[in-house]
């Protein structure tokens, strides 16, 4: 991480290197989140990582099309299912409406090559996915853990709202971040927002180097208090850092183990 705002409290993320570990704790609860099941959790935070991905190998080929020096008038992008591949539809300002301009598919073998939208005017459903995105953008909570944010929209499979996240996010491949972001619930329309859950208390980060000094790097090891069950992000992280995540439940003392998209009670402390 390049930089955290001084008056935000910094916790480094325990890792496990063999014996019995520490954990970092969140001491200062904020709201408890939106309750899910565990399958839930399970399926979107797959679908998390998934989504994060291919707007990152998306995002590289544009650079790359456009040789670092993106247009001057695009104003963010959306990522559409498409059976077994997503579409990243990159999107600009034109005579005051939002229009795709360039779509890059992505496949199980990575970003195709950056295309020109065939028809420009986004379909109601797609604008509201961007409205959607930018609602969220603007009720973002105090607690910052990174000096980038970057956007997940998916459907609600529960109901007919959206569901956006703000992920804490960071270039630099030495760090594991664990914590700060957000959840929001956004209506179907895209402008109103329902619900935010802050889904940590405090911004927990280590640096893999640190982490790994004294012997191979494992795990990494987090404690958890705004819900009595892992949530999304925990899978998002163990997919993204190809690490297992134990995380442990304040509230009812037990240990789960997060590996990959899987989740399965550890230990329950007595």
């Amino acid at each position: 991480m390049r930089s955290l705002l001084k008056h935000f409290v910094f916790a480094a993320a325990v890792v496990l290197l063999g014996g019995q570990p520490a954990v970092a704790r969140e001491d200062a609860p904020p709201t408890s989140v939106e309750d899910w099941s565990l399958e839930k959790v399970q399926v979107i935070g797959a679908a998390l990582y998934r989504q994060d991905a291919a707007a990152a190998v998306a995002s590289d080929a544009l650079t790359q099309h456009f040789r670092n020096r993106l247009p001057t008038d695009l104003i963010g992008w959306i990522v559409v299912d498409e059976g077994d591949n997503q579409r990243v539809r990159f999107l600009r300002q034109e005579n005051g409406q939002r229009r795709a301009a360039w779509d890059v598919l992505v496949t199980s073998e990575g970003a195709g090559p950056v295309e020109a939208a065939v028809d420009p005017v986004l379909p109601a459903d797609q604008l509201a996915r961007f409205d959607a995105r930018m609602t969220a953008a603007n009720q973002i909570g105090e607690l910052r853990c990174a000096q980038r944010y970057n956007a997940v929209v998916l459907k609600d499979p529960d109901s007919e709202d959206w569901l956006v996240w703000l992920l804490a996010s960071t270039t630099d491949p030495n760090s594991l971040i664990l914590t700060g972001h957000y959840r929001f619930r956004i209506s179907a329309d895209g402008r109103s927002l329902l619900r935010r859950d802050q889904l940590s208390a405090t911004c927990i980060i280590s640096d893999r180097r640190e982490a790994a000094r004294d012997g191979q790097l494992n795990a990494l090891v987090v404690s958890h208090i705004v819900s009595p069950l892992p949530v999304e992000t925990h899978v998002f992280a163990s997919l993204l850092y190809r690490l297992p995540i134990y995380v442990v439940t304040v509230g009812n003392d037990t240990i789960w183990a997060v590996e990959g998209a899987n989740i399965r009670r550890s230990h329950v402390q007595n």
